[in-house]
């Protein structure tokens, strides 16, 4: 299986608006910002390449933590988003709008 961070950024990228257009039908009143989205994808992606046996935890967590890296978001900023009530939940979204994760994860290895 080939992931690179690039492939992991531009799924990240390409669905930014549609878990923005997810979190915005959820939670009307309070628009999630472009940190808490990327995180979201991140974590997401991570949780799936996790949860199908494609990667083992620590290199799915390494590959987020360096697409995260490499848009300005630091570990402490990450951590503050992940603690926020209802990061699960759009996670989720995100997971649940790609398809689920096995979807998912084939999105992430084309």
């Amino acid at each position: 299986m080939r992931c690179t961070a690039f492939r992991f950024t531009a799924i990240g990228l390409l669905t930014a608006l549609a878990i923005a257009g997810l979190a915005g039908a959820s939670v009307r009143a309070q628009q999630p910002d472009a940190t808490t989205i990327s995180v979201a994808v991140a974590q997401g992606n991570a949780h799936c390449l996790i949860k199908t046996g494609t990667m083992k935890p620590e290199k799915a967590q390494s590959i987020a933590d360096g697409f995260l890296a490499q848009q300005q978001i630091s570990p402490q900023a990450s951590d503050a988003v992940k603690n926020t009530a209802g990061f699960s939940d759009l996670m989720n979204a995100y997971i649940a709008d790609q398809g689920g994760c096995s979807a998912l994860v084939e999105a992430l290895q084309r």
